[in-house]
């Protein structure tokens, strides 16, 4: 094998790391995992089935990893903003860890020995300064935890607080069926970015986007011009808060915080709505704020999104005219 890939395909292969298993029989290891196909059905009947773990120097490299960041929030050095620096660095690695190793079918079981480890030595290290979600939900504590910590981890107890900042729980992770991409698309060949293309079109009107890129607002800067296109391309075409298809002529690029409080022309704090969403996020006369909730009928979802936009604008809420 080793002479054929060598002769045939001119590819040098590494002898330790390259060799035929037999999958039913004993792990191989791959990127990190092992992988064995277990049988989860009878001797007459077998049904073989993905079991695969992390290896023994994943899990080791990652417990060394854990260390050195609860070592960095014992002790974040000087600065107000420090230890938040430090929890913003441990939540990054977890997030990480658990974006990568979900794929193995038995990553709960392989990180709970680990998760008791971090929670003794975050105990033991931060002492007083820590929190768990069971005390805080005790004292009444109501810390803010960020929306994709809150979305993903908030009903674990396994949850932790340094002075009010979330810790993500490295135990708190489950089996995510691996998602199967086309190979064909990337941005490296030319058959690649036709695919993205082609993906693109389907979902956007093509015209359209050439109208906004040949048609750019006047007077605007150049990011905030292109982060315009990109935004009509992120959203499928579609207004933000009503989800309707936009024609020219109705997209409007609004600032999220205005420029006048401090707001930029940066891609996350600019969306695209239609004319109508754009005049009611601004509006303050109670007459013209009836009109256009009379318009656009918005459900309570969207309506939600409108005054999230509104309050950002330092504009009232429109929750008093959703009777209307």
């Amino acid at each position: 094998m080793q002479d054929w890939l060598k002769g045939r395909l001119g590819l040098d292969i590494s002898p330790e790391k390259s060799k035929i298993v037999n999958l039913r029989k004993r792990y191989s290891e791959f990127l990190g995992l092992r992988i064995k196909a277990a049988n989860h059905g009878s001797k007459r009947k077998p049904n073989y089935v993905v079991e695969s773990h992390l290896k023994e120097k994943s899990v080791e490299k990652i417990a060394e990893n854990m260390k050195r960041l609860i070592h960095d929030i014992e002790f974040p050095g000087p600065g107000k903003r420090a230890e938040h620096a430090a929890v913003a660095r441990f939540n990054a690695y977890v997030f990480s860890v658990h974006n990568y190793y979900d794929m193995a079918t038995m990553v709960c079981h392989d990180l709970h020995p680990l998760a008791f480890s971090v929670h003794k030595s975050l105990k033991a290290r931060l002492q007083k300064r820590l929190k768990t979600a069971k005390q805080a939900r005790k004292k009444h504590l109501r810390y803010p935890i960020p929306d994709f910590i809150k979305e993903r981890y908030g009903d674990s107890d396994q949850l932790r607080f340094v002075r009010g900042y979330a810790l993500i729980p490295i135990g708190y992770v489950k089996h995510r069926n691996p998602m199967m991409k086309r190979r064909v698309i990337n941005s490296y060949t030319t058959e690649g970015r036709e695919a993205i293309h082609k993906k693109l079109g389907r979902n956007i009107d093509i015209n359209i986007m050439h109208y906004l890129m040949r048609n750019p607002i006047p007077y605007r800067s150049a990011a905030y011009n292109d982060n315009r296109i990109s935004l009509y391309c992120a959203q499928f075409g579609k207004c933000a808060i009503t989800g309707e298809k936009l024609e020219i002529g109705n997209i409007h690029c609004h600032h999220k915080l205005p420029k006048h409080l401090g707001g930029s022309d940066e891609y996350k704090n600019l969306v695209i709505v239609s004319e109508s969403v754009h005049r009611l996020i601004h509006a303050t006369n109670p007459e013209i704020i009836r009109k256009y909730l009379q318009k656009l009928n918005l459900d309570a979802k969207q309506l939600r999104k409108l005054n999230k936009l509104r309050s950002l604008a330092n504009v009232e809420s429109c929750l008093k005219f959703d009777a209307i």
